[in-house]
């Protein structure tokens, strides 16, 4: 296809979409012939249209149009009995249907009005039913009974039913709803300050306790308003599958896989106050131009929900253009009434440019729940192009009442620019919990002119709850804080913090804003940071800081950035506690638990690998005021500065006693216990004075190189067990070794590992001379000298012995005992010979017993 040919088609399908979506100067409702004879619609009347007749059965009305639309100014009053619970209207033709006049019913009938072809509301359009209204792209409108009531099949003599509809069947490419309108009627002075809800001036609205339902292909709410007091407004956009209607016309989409696109723009209001429930579902839903979803529960009202589903996005953008109003998801609760919870479902969830996310209590009743699954990411970014509030996920209790949770789970999160998240209270109430569990990445960072970016639990006057934080990777940078935190006589909260690979601290904020912090901690203001009147907090807090709790694998903090429980009024610091297989910090970077005139805090590290402070960086839990100095324990594998720049530890106390800092070490470097603080790097505990310090302790566990070592003996072994003593010296006899001792033969020889022993001496037999007397062997007084190459001389004497005669042999091989000794033996003819010296020596080894000497 040519280029000319596609600029001519997106041309024609221009036109055709603008000729489509014409409104009409005069009524055009038009019944057909689908319907059983005598049974028909029947219309009459222009341009206010009455429409009569049609199919009755049981509680059911069925009508069927070839056209449906109603000019400006005009109307189209359905005249059924008052006791019909539904009609069902249809329209078989292939023209849009216009609405920008009045839609009438009687009695309290439910109105199904169905065109396939598409519904355009103009700003004029309205209704007066008594029961829910039901508008929809839909091709057929499904039964219990498995009868479809279709508009792009419909059956010249249908059989029709009595029974309920059960679904919605939505083709593969469903025409768009559009309702179009002037915007909202709302104002609001600020956050603190509840939204006053005025009558809009167009719009759709069923009655009280009913449900206002669009379900179609794409859905474009441009200025529209829709109301349902007490009730249900169901928006979908849906494609290719059935969409169930359950009671009270609760729409489910189980069936559907394709979703399309919800935009509401131009300060489009959706509006279910008073226990309402709005469900939103969609596959990218989009909120722009201050456009809100609100439901604003009165005194004795309670619950209600607005839940927004989209397969892809949810966009929230923007506030109204004089920035009164903030677009986004509102639930507010006022009086004893409590709000209406919040839930997002998507892959990717946006809040942006000043719009919110938030729950809202201004008297006694608390705020609902937020609860957001993005499987992908999240952003709260910016701040309003006419204000300088921030974007916002919040729960925010402004009487004596408490917030709801928030519950946000994603993979990755990102809060920048300003954006915020949290819970505050800033009456007597609790503040709620913040839950967030990210499988990647969590980064807060930058500024917006006064506005942090933040994620927080806080209280002026009440309790803060608790923020808990579980992600791969945590980032905080360019002035972002995540905190619990006190401003007044309340007590802040607890930080709990599991980032299993890494934390990342970077100080550096502007000249408005604070470093970069984490920790649960009471704040003051300061002429840089001026609160908004209507908090009435203290200048300086009275409250107590929570307590932190942080375990991560490298924990990195540099440039002024701050892990904190200290506390900048007059209550205590809280405990602050680390597990990470290594910290750094550089440049100003500091862990902290001191106070201004409290009590200081206790800081307690378990540090695996290495310490390391550089560039007056420091661990301290000082105390102003009349507090004594908190306590400081480390356990680290090494703890590593350098002495010239000034990196503390400190324990100190100003007017009173010093704390107690205990360190576990391997090695300690460029760091030292010193009584007072100097300009080299310190480890200090100094009280008010030299009798108020307070105590430091090192150990150092340094390598033992014996360490699961054997002990050994320090005794040798006791000689005198292995002497025999059955050869009494005095009877003169002896047992003597010699050999060379390992020396080769000669000098000029080397030794020889293999060498063979050699015995060259003549094995010589005394012959008997009688009884009680034998010489076996040369005498011991011969002292006849060892000839080169004898392996061993040895010599025995024995007495009173009774020896056969035995002949001198060459000995030829030897023998080996079951004791171990060795035997030289000669291969002889005389097997008696043999043995017989075979006898003589054992008689001999069992005769004699002696030890001899080396």
């Amino acid at each position: 296809m040519n280029r000319l040919h596609v600029q001519v088609s997106a041309l024609t399908v221009s036109l055709v979409s603008a000729l489509l979506w014409v409104q009409p100067s005069a009524a055009q409702v038009v019944p057909d012939g689908t319907l059983p004879v005598g049974e028909r619609s029947q219309v009459s009347g222009d341009p206010n249209a009455q429409i009569d007749g049609g199919a009755r059965r049981g509680g059911n009305l069925f009508h069927s149009f070839s056209q449906f639309s109603i000019p400006t100014g005009g109307a189209a009053y359905f005249n059924n009995a008052t006791d019909v619970q539904n009609i069902f209207s249809r329209v078989t033709g292939r023209s849009v249907s216009s609405i920008d006049g009045v839609i009438r019913a009687n009695g309290t009938a439910n109105l199904f009005l169905l065109n396939p072809n598409g519904i355009l509301f103009g700003s004029n359009a309205r209704l007066n039913i008594g029961g829910s209204f039901v508008a929809t792209t839909a091709n057929s409108i499904n039964f219990a009974d498995q009868f479809q009531y279709s508009a792009t099949n419909p059956q010249t003599t249908p059989l029709l039913t009595v029974s309920i509809p059960v679904g919605l069947q939505m083709g593969t490419n469903p025409a768009p709803i559009r309702v179009q309108g002037t915007g909202y009627n709302l104002s609001q002075g600020s956050i603190f300050v509840p939204i006053t809800v005025g009558k809009a001036a167009t719009g759709l609205e069923v009655s009280t306790g009913q449900t206002l339902a669009l379900i179609g292909g794409n859905l474009d709410i441009q200025g529209g308003v829709l109301t349902a007091e007490q009730g249900r407004i169901e928006l979908g956009s849906v494609r290719d599958g059935q969409v169930d209607v359950g009671d009270r016309f609760a729409l489910g989409y189980s069936g559907i896989q394709s979703f399309g696109e919800i935009h509401l723009s131009q300060r489009a209001l959706v509006n279910a106050s008073n226990s309402g429930v709005i469900q939103v579902q969609g596959g990218q839903v989009s909120l722009t131009d201050g456009s809100l979803l609100l439901i604003q529960n009165q005194a004795g009202q309670s619950g209600g929900s607005i839940a927004v589903t989209a397969s892809k996005l949810v966009d929230l953008r923007g506030t109204s253009l004089d920035g009164s109003v903030f677009g986004g998801l509102e639930s507010q609760a006022l009086g004893a009434g409590s709000g209406a919870d919040l839930t997002v479902k998507t892959q990717r969830f946006i809040v942006r440019e000043g719009a919110i996310a938030s729950a809202f209590s201004y008297g006694s009743g608390p705020t609902g729940q937020i609860n957001v699954n993005a499987t992908d990411s999240m952003q709260v970014i910016g701040i309003a192009s006419s204000s300088t509030l921030g974007s916002l996920v919040a729960a925010i209790a402004v009487d004596s009442s408490d917030t709801g949770n928030i519950t946000l789970s994603t993979s990755q999160l990102r809060v920048v620019d300003g954006g915020s998240i949290g819970t505050t209270t800033v009456g007597t109430g609790r503040s709620g919990d913040v839950t967030i569990n990210t499988s990647e990445a969590i980064e807060v960072t930058g500024t917006n002119f006064l506005r942090q970016s933040n994620i927080a639990a806080g209280t002026v006057s009440g309790e803060a709850g608790r923020l808990t934080i579980h992600t791969e990777r945590l980032r905080v940078q360019a002035g972002g804080t995540i905190n619990t935190v006190t401003i007044g006589d309340g007590s802040a909260g607890s930080l709990i913090i599991n980032a299993r690979e890494s934390i990342e601290l970077d100080g550096n904020g502007t000249q408005f804003s604070a470093p970069s912090s984490v920790g649960a901690f009471g704040f003051r203001f300061t002429t840089e940071q001026p609160q908004d009147p209507a908090l009435l907090a203290p200048e300086a807090p009275t409250g107590v800081s929570g307590n932190a709790t942080i375990t991560t694998g490298t924990l990195t903090m540099t440039n002024g950035a701050r892990v904190d429980v200290s506390n900048a009024g007059t209550g205590p610091a809280g405990l602050l506690g680390i597990r990470a297989n290594s910290i750094t910090l550089n440049n100003q970077a500091g862990i902290t638990a001191s106070t201004a005139s409290g009590q200081g805090g206790n800081i307690q590290l378990q540090v695996r690998d290495t310490l390391l402070l550089r560039q007056i960086s420091g661990v301290s839990a000082i105390a102003g005021g009349t507090g004594n100095g908190g306590n400081i324990q480390i356990d680290a594998g090494a703890i590593v500065a350098v002495p010239t720049e000034n990196s503390d530890i400190s324990a100190n106390s100003v007017n009173a006693r010093g704390g107690n800092v205990t360190i576990n070490t391997s090695g300690i470097f460029g760091i030292q216990f010193r009584p007072q603080d100097t300009p080299l790097s310190d480890i200090t505990a100094t009280g008010a004075t030299s009798t108020q310090q307070g105590t430091v302790q090192v150990n150092i566990d340094r390598f033992d190189p014996t360490s699961g070592l054997v002990q050994l003996p320090s005794g040798v072994v006791d000689s005198s067990r292995l002497i025999a003593q059955g050869c009494p010296a005095d009877r003169g006899d002896s047992f003597v070794i010699t050999g060379r001792g390992g020396l080769p033969p000669r000098p000029e020889q080397q030794l020889d590992d293999d060498a063979e022993w050699d015995d060259r001496e003549l094995l010589t037999v005394a012959q008997q001379r009688g009884r009680g007397e034998t010489d076996l062997g040369r005498s011991a007084q011969s002292n006849e000298t060892r000839r080169p190459g004898e392996s061993y001389h040895s010599t025995f004497k024995t007495q009173n012995s009774k020896l056969p005669y035995l002949p001198v042999t060459e000995a030829t091989r030897w023998q080996t005992t079951s004791t171990g000794e060795i035997i030289l033996v000669a291969n002889t003819e005389n097997s008696t010979m043999q043995n017989s010296f075979n006898a003589a020596h054992n008689w001999l080894n069992h005769s004699t017993s002696c030890q001899g000497k080396q």
